[in-house]
């Protein structure tokens, strides 16, 4: 999406609910996030999964470096699975990459064609590979794909952005976020920036 089309969706967002204006008046415009599709992004994601954003991004700067600034399947198979944890990763994620690294080198995983694939198909086709969930899924095809209407209701962020924002009393779970969501189809993807732009606000403000 282009800055000009993702600006022209949070404001039809902004006047078409009152959650999402209050959201944007309050803690500003949510730049977009956007990766380079293929092997590099999927494991960006993998090595995001349940740590703080902090946690991910010094993991990921340590793999990057480890593996000689390119994190490419060629590369990630140079070492084995132990020496993976090396630069950060639990045993499981070194697990799920090398395996990951392993399958796209032999062609047993194509990328370039899950890019093709409508989202249902791509999520389906990724979610059959070990170590990639639902969440993984739709965050690859959100930030990597560009893909304008994914909502990752198994986001604890997205969750806590929707109660703060909407005033509930609890954090929603999966089912309830998935509700809360339908109401910014067709543009549920920019509406997750926005309620993760509010969440991060919230708690800066909460520490100031």
């Amino acid at each position: 999406m282009s800055p000009a089309a993702h600006e022209e969706v949070l404001a039809r967002l902004g006047r078409k609910c009152r959650y999402m204006r209050h959201a944007l008046k309050t803690a500003g415009i949510p730049a977009p996030r956007v990766r380079e599709p293929g092997f590099a992004a999927l494991v960006h994601i993998i090595v995001e999964q349940q740590v703080s954003v902090a946690s991910g991004a010094a993991i990921w700067a340590r793999l990057e470096q480890g593996l000689g600034g390119a994190v490419t399947p060629a590369a990630v198979l140079v070492h084995d699975e132990a020496g993976l944890t090396r630069f950060g990763l639990s045993r499981p994620k070194a697990r799920y990459i090398h395996g990951l690294a392993r399958s796209v080198a032999r062609g047993e995983v194509d990328l370039g064609a899950i890019a093709l694939m409508d989202d249902a198909t791509a999520i389906a086709a990724l979610t059959a590979l070990k170590g990639i969930g639902r969440w993984t899924a739709e965050i690859y095809l959100m930030f990597a794909l560009g893909r304008p209407d994914l909502w990752p209701a198994f986001d604890v962020a997205l969750a806590e952005g929707a109660a703060r924002l909407m005033g509930l009393e609890s954090r929603p779970d999966f089912k309830a976020l998935d509700e809360i969501g339908k109401r910014w189809a067709p543009h549920r993807s920019t509406a997750a920036l926005v309620l993760w732009r509010y969440y991060s606000h919230s708690l800066s403000a909460a520490k100031a």
